[in-house]
Order: C-alpha cells, then structure tokens, then sequence
C-alpha cells in the first residue's frame, strides 16, 4: 500500500494545496513546476458517512469500474488529523457541516479502513 503525508505536512514543505475548478473526483491534478496540489471540494454532513459506506459496498458488489474508493482512500490518505480538516476548510475544499473537526478526520480514517486503491484511475 502506498504511503501518503497528511495535508499540513505537506503544507509545511511548501506544497500549495487549492480548490480544483470542478467538483469532479476525477479532477485531482499535482503541478510539480507550482508545487500545487489540486483538490475538488467536498462537503461533509451528518448523511456523508452513510452514503459512502452504500457507494462503497455497491462498487465492491458491482463489475463497473469506479474511481470513487481511490477518491476516498486519497482523501483519508491526506486526512490524519483534526488539523488537516481545518486546513482543508480554511482554503475551500472540505465544507464541514457534521461537527468537529475531529469527527471529520475520524470519519474519514473509519470509512476508508481496509480499502485498496486503483492508482490507474487518476494517469492522464
């Protein structure tokens, strides 16, 4: 399984992080010339947990190839701590409408546990 840093570390050594154009999971792009990660924005609220748990038992269930689960895991890949949730706030990606920001980033590490990602769902 791949390694990822959490998002304020990777603020700390100079990578720019901002708000993608669209709001299409597919439109995550890293810019290595700007150092600047783009991220679609996402909004979390008391029924995101559930829905994602529903996409994810329909995508492992299903034969359609999906790049939701990679989308995911890449989130909670970046998501360690409360402070990535603020982060994440602060600069418009994440819209936090459940609560702290701690049941944010535990919500995130809970649903996403045991998955495996398609790396080959974001190559251009």
């Amino acid at each position: 399984m791949a390694s990822f840093i959490d998002v304020k570390e990777l603020m700390d050594t100079g990578i720019r992080i901002r708000s993608s154009l669209t709001r299409h999971r597919r439109d995550i792009s890293f810019r290595s010339n700007t150092a600047c990660l783009r991220i679609p924005p996402i909004t979390i609220d008391n029924s995101t947990k559930a829905m994602f748990l529903n996409l994810i038992g329909y995508k492992m269930r299903s034969d359609v190839e999906s790049d939701f689960i990679s989308y995911l895991h890449f989130l909670d890949s970046h998501i360690g701590h409360a402070d990535d949730v603020w982060e994440l706030q602060s600069i418009g990606i994440l819209q936090n409408n459940l609560g702290t920001h701690k049941e944010v980033a535990i919500s995130f590490n809970t649903v996403s546990t045991n998955l495996e990602s398609n790396f080959n769902a974001y190559k251009m």
